[in-house]
């Protein structure tokens, strides 16, 4: 017979315990001591358990039947109800003890001894000023896909694209770290790539798409040296220009038709794998003629030793009229725009450019993330800049044979 308020009231202590029962599987237990305890008696794969469910009248009725029918749903549904019960305790301790800045200041601490000091105190400064101050105080658990696009528009509203941009790569990351350590289960931070223009405003100067074609065939016209050669890897790899400048032969691996940087060599202190394309290996086996025999791919002229310079890019481009107009770091910008008006997926371009930062628990063999996409990428893009520079060839042709019909 179910039980009543009045029936639960009357119910006196005696010597021992002992339970008296409200129906599918709910009873409640009488302690000598005067204590009323909800227990509920249940199966699990043919095996009988008892759960608690909380002390009267803390948990009246009402209460006791709403959670005994909860449980009965979770065992029709195949999930253990002591099991899905510790981990509710568990989700709710890192609720009330992970604050999003908690989390992120862990995840800090992990980033610590990887990342080049520099930027990691840039890191930590940007969230300082920028995140903590929208979110940080919020249970991790509860922050929301709003907030966080809110707090990521409030700084590109300033003006700092690139500052965006860094960011919410970065808060992706701390919900990675903490869905790893249970303290939520989806990254609200995912998904945001097309909530920041595609053509960021950079520093670094960049000739617009229109001009792109004009300087490849600038660059393709310029008498063989090194700065040539540089600027055409610079153009098919994404690379930094330093790090074109101090490439080294032993870091090509022609079999793979891959160029493996160190992470000694890399800014965010993490080995890169760049896929080259066809274009890019006839450029760098071209260059093996010359240097092969020896350690790095460009050597100054001025010195057997080392290798070039890094104003050699941009002394070039001066040379042949460009400056103020475009810079070494404006070939990784270009790269950036075509690709992403091309509708390619921005992740796969972020890797690429060596923006997009690995999570701290994957192992070294992930440098590759992506790498079949960006192998096809790459090959692409390639194919895109000999097609471009191909059409102003022939528009030159052509203009150059209307000013000969016209004399």
């Amino acid at each position: 017979m179910p039980l009543t308020e009045l029936v639960i009231k009357n119910a006196k202590p005696k010597d021992k315990p002992y339970r008296i029962t409200d129906g599918g599987g709910l009873q409640l237990e009488i302690t000598p001591n005067g204590s009323k305890l909800w227990r509920l008696r249940y199966y699990f794969y043919g095996k009988q358990q008892i759960l608690s469910l909380g002390k009267y009248p803390t948990v009246p009725l009402a209460l006791a039947r709403k959670k005994r029918d909860e449980v009965l749903v979770q065992i029709e549904a195949g999930k253990h109800p002591a099991r899905e019960k510790k981990a509710e305790k568990q989700r709710q301790a890192n609720r009330n003890y992970h604050t999003f800045e908690k989390l992120a200041r862990k995840w800090f601490e992990l980033r610590e001894k990887e990342l080049d000091k520099k930027y990691f105190k840039q890191m930590v400064n940007l969230f300082e000023k920028y995140v903590f101050p929208e979110i940080g105080k919020a249970p991790f658990d509860e922050v929301t896909t709003p907030q966080i696009v809110s707090a990521i528009e409030k700084i590109s509203d300033r003006g700092t694209i690139e500052t965006a941009k860094r960011i919410r790569q970065n808060i992706g990351q701390v919900f990675r770290y903490g869905i790893q350590r249970g303290a939520r289960s989806d990254n609200p931070a995912a998904h945001l790539n097309d909530i920041l223009p595609q053509q960021e405003r950079d520093h670094h100067a960049c000739v617009s798409i229109k001009e792109a074609p004009a300087l490849l065939l600038a660059i393709e016209n310029r008498a063989e040296d090194n700065s040539k050669v540089a600027m055409q890897l610079v153009l098919h790899t994404f690379l930094r220009t330093g790090e074109i400048i101090a490439g080294q032969w032993s870091e090509i691996d022609w079999d793979k038709r891959q160029w493996i940087l160190p992470p000694e060599r890399m800014k965010m202190k993490r080995p890169h794998v760049v896929p080259l394309s066809r274009q890019a290996l006839a450029v760098l086996k071209k260059q093996h003629g010359l240097t092969g025999n020896r350690r790095f791919i460009f050597y100054s002229p001025a010195s057997e030793s080392k290798h070039i310079s890094n104003g050699t890019i941009l002394m070039a481009l001066r040379r042949m009229g460009y400056a103020g107009r475009m810079t070494g770091h404006g070939f990784r910008t270009l790269a950036s725009t075509i690709l992403n008006e091309k509708r390619y997926d921005e992740d796969v371009i972020e890797r690429q450019l060596a923006h997009a930062e690995e999570d701290e628990v994957r192992d070294a063999y992930n440098r590759a993330e992506y790498l079949e996409e960006r192998t096809k990428m790459m090959q692409d893009y390639s194919d895109i800049l000999d097609a471009m520079m191909e059409s102003e060839r022939n528009k030159v042709h052509h203009l150059d044979g209307k000013a000969k019909a016209s004399k």
